[in-house]
């Protein structure tokens, strides 16, 4: 049967095994998308309990005999059967199961998901890391922003929650003594337009790359208001967004630093290529997020003239590849595109 005519026959849920992928801690991902054609099995995970169970009542049966390559095709599906529920998790829901099509393509077709979507992937995809729940004022902070910068990252990320302007500018002049290098800072939506507009003036471009998430949403009104306000102050967002309208037009008329969006929570592979030519287009660089790291790096590998330095996450990426056979480990800055089918990695059951 011809690749073209191959269609999927069947959509799963299973759950992690502990013994297997765990312990578990307090907000691990549990859970395996599985989808099957022709008795080969495509997979992504680990994935959260909510968009997993939204997949296993809803969206699998709507994905059953669609034929496996027609990736805008099963996202318009998916999407009109959300309807006005698509956004947040339903975006998040379509992404998972988008990503385990990919998969299931890759490994049918025998190549690697970049190679499917670039003709000449790159081996190797710079990324930057982040530690968010590094606490900058305690006692090892400087020894760990030390060690963790001279691992070689591109740059690194630090979160600087709501405190006084003056603190804040503090805090992010100190990491970036300890990292020797300029660093991001992400304030995770707890900032808002006054905090950001005081703490603007006191921030230096040798210190801050940029601001991430300064205000809770992240809509047009919202970054048009902070551009008026803080017009000094280089932010980055895009992990909040689930439209692909929202997304064109704050990169319009908002022009972030960076876009820093999710290759799952905005709906799955095939939606973030649309979104990298968008970012592409707007001459805004790209450092995809790194909650859906594999998807990620397939992405950045494909398309490295639209996407910059992926996000590792530090303390949470290897707890999260526990769920996978084998790692993807950083090696000076770097990580390898994995060279097997699908996006190269099993999930181990």
């Amino acid at each position: 049967m011809d690749l073209a005519d191959t269609v999927i026959d069947r959509v799963r849920v299973e759950r992690l095994e502990e013994s297997v992928a765990g312990p578990w801690e307090a907000g691990d991902s549990r859970f395996a998308v599985v989808v099957e054609a022709r008795g080969v099995a495509g997979a992504f995970a680990p994935v959260d309990e909510l968009p997993a169970a939204l997949v296993a009542t809803r969206l699998g049966r709507s994905a059953l005999r669609h034929p496996v390559t027609d990736h805008k095709g099963l996202r318009r599906t998916l999407l009109a059967e959300l309807g006005p529920h698509s956004a947040g998790l339903g975006r998040w829901a379509v992404g998972a199961l988008d990503c385990a099509v990919w998969d299931l393509h890759g490994r049918l077709a025998d190549l690697p998901v970049a190679a499917l979507l670039s003709d000449r992937p790159a081996r190797q995809v710079p990324i930057y890391s982040s530690w968010l729940s590094l606490d900058l004022t305690s006692p090892s902070a400087a020894e760990s922003v030390k060690a963790t910068a001279s691992e070689g990252f591109a740059f690194t990320k630090w979160a600087l929650r709501d405190a006084e302007p003056g603190e804040v500018a503090q805090l992010a002049e100190h990491a970036a003594a300890w990292a020797g290098q300029s660093v991001a800072v992400d304030a995770l939506g707890t900032w808002g337009h006054l905090r950001a507009t005081e703490v603007a003036p006191l921030l230096t471009s040798e210190a801050v790359r940029w601001v991430e998430d300064p205000l809770e949403r992240t809509d047009r009104a919202a970054y048009t208001h902070l551009r008026e306000h803080a017009g000094g102050l280089r932010v980055a967002f895009g992990e909040r967004l689930a439209h692909a309208e929202d997304a064109v037009a704050l990169l319009k008329h908002c022009r972030p630093d960076a876009f820093t969006f999710d290759a799952v929570w905005c709906g799955g592979i095939t939606e973030a290529t649309g979104w990298l030519g968008a970012a592409h287009d707007a001459t805004v660089p790209v450092h995809l997020h790194g909650r859906a790291f594999l998807p990620a790096v397939h992405l950045a590998a494909a398309f490295p003239d639209a996407a910059g330095a992926v996000e590792y996450q530090v303390v949470w990426e290897p707890r999260r590849q526990r769920a996978l056979r084998g790692t993807l480990q950083p090696d000076v800055g770097h990580v390898a595109l994995p060279d097997r089918p699908g996006l190269g990695m099993e999930v181990r059951r």
